[in-house]
């Protein structure tokens, strides 16, 4: 049946290097659901350290995302992908390792930074594995997939956490060791990996050519407002719904779990039209459209009694997880088509700027245009998100008209680097 044949392809790689680049991911995402769902309650009753620290050090470390993303991104392009992405898991296996021994503030805060600086480093990796063993008009469903994956794998881990903190003692001081040890095995199924293929030119662009690349780095700075999906439902939307609706609070968790189900659900469907620049544009604006009207619906909870108020919310919701699908995918499409071969991980760290950009200032810019001025809040987030979804498509298309060329090299430049394998590496058994 056509629909259980879908719901096979977005769950089930195909063998090879597929799927153990799903496995890989689901090590992850467990890893992380399992500390990131428990931190806070972790931190405060282990290390002993107060709520507010908790969030300023949290702050920090996305803050070095900043310098992160690019730095390690180009690093992946030097050293290869797959020895990078090896790399950071390890490292961030031993930092999680350390914070059962940390007693200080001060040490608190130079380790979480350290590990958020790591983490930031597995976006621009992952995607510039993906581009040496996928072929261009596979990548889009690829990173679809490994999304699903994702979400699977940190459901799995937030669920782990929660028997953790029931059981506490033992269990809630063994978080970050558990992640640590997943971690561990993720770098380990990293080294069953092929090298995949390597541009002869990767490593030779110019220093920092993704930030001079102006018309990508427009792009980037344009996503940034389409992303805001991510700061309105983890955090606007539930306040939201807290401040200045009848609805009950017990329907938020029920919202959250209803995003998730669908992002695992629809993301490969959702990602259709991405595998072009072209393609991934017009998604992208269409991901604003949906953005805006889910701005509209949500000011509307505010109209009429708690059942009123639980249907508005529950229908920006929905608009907001398929503009989720939508963007997401678009980003992927845009990220990978604009950059060149020999750069894909320097480009996509600068894309994923967009993703840190929004998640600093989106919470705290969208809370209080919403919460201080209540519909036209509402609508003046939509108004920014059109306007970006109108510029992005000739944007693109100029981007794509003028993307750099990769690097040509003479002969034994590519000595010391990653074997340069065949692009039928998707097709051998790791």
């Amino acid at each position: 049946m056509p629909a259980l044949q879908h719901a096979k392809d977005a769950l089930i790689p195909r063998p090879g290097p597929q799927r153990l680049l799903s496995a890989v991911n689901l090590a992850y995402a467990v890893g992380r659901g399992v500390f990131l769902s428990g931190s806070v309650v972790y931190f405060t009753t282990v290390t002993g350290l107060s709520a507010g620290q908790v969030a300023l050090g949290s702050s920090a470390a996305a803050l070095s995302g900043f310098v992160a993303s690019l730095l390690l991104g180009m690093l992946a392009d030097r050293v290869g992908a797959r020895r990078m992405l090896a790399v950071v898991f390890v490292l961030q296996a031993v930092g999680f390792a350390l914070y059962p021994t940390v007693h200080s503030t001060t040490a608190f805060y130079a380790l979480i930074v350290s590990i958020g600086f790591v983490e930031y480093g597995v976006g621009p990796s992952f995607g510039a594995f993906v581009s040496a063993v996928v072929e261009p008009e596979e990548r889009v469903q690829v990173r679809a997939i490994l999304r699903t994956m994702f979400n699977i794998g940190f459901s799995v881990g937030s669920g782990v956490a929660a028997l953790a903190l029931f059981g506490g003692g033992f269990f809630v001081r063994a978080l970050p060791w558990a992640s640590s040890v997943l971690w561990l095995g993720a770098a380990l199924l990293v080294a069953r990996l092929p090298r995949g293929r390597r541009s002869a030119g990767a490593g030779r662009t110019r220093r920092f050519g993704a930030l001079r690349d102006l018309r990508f780095v427009g792009v980037t700075a344009l996503s940034a407002p389409l992303a805001l999906h991510a700061s309105i439902i983890l955090v606007v939307l539930p306040l939201w719904t807290v401040e200045r609706t009848d609805a009950p609070h017990g329907l938020i968790p029920l919202l959250m779990i209803a995003n998730t189900v669908f992002v695992i659900a629809f993301q490969v469907a959702a990602s259709r039209g991405a595998d072009t620049v072209a393609g991934a544009a017009r998604l992208a604006r269409r991901s604003g459209l949906w953005l805006a009207a889910a701005c509209a619906v949500a000011a509307a909870a505010t109209v009429g009694g708690a059942v009123t108020a639980s249907v508005a919310l529950g229908v920006a919701m929905l608009l907001l997880t398929v503009a989720e699908l939508q963007q997401a995918a678009s980003g992927w499409g845009l990220a990978h088509g604009l950059a060149p071969e020999d750069a894909q991980g320097e480009y996509l760290g600068t894309f994923h700027l967009h993703m840190i950009l929004q998640s600093v200032l989106g919470p705290g810019v969208v809370a209080a245009a919403t919460l201080s001025w209540g519909g036209w809040g509402w609508a003046a987030v939509a108004g920014a998100v059109l306007v970006c979804a109108a510029a992005v498509v000739p944007l693109a298309r100029d981007a794509e008209q003028h993307r750099p060329r990769p690097v040509e090299s003479g002969p034994g430049s590519g000595s010391g680097s990653e074997s340069a394998a065949p692009s039928t590496a998707l097709a051998e058994a790791a």
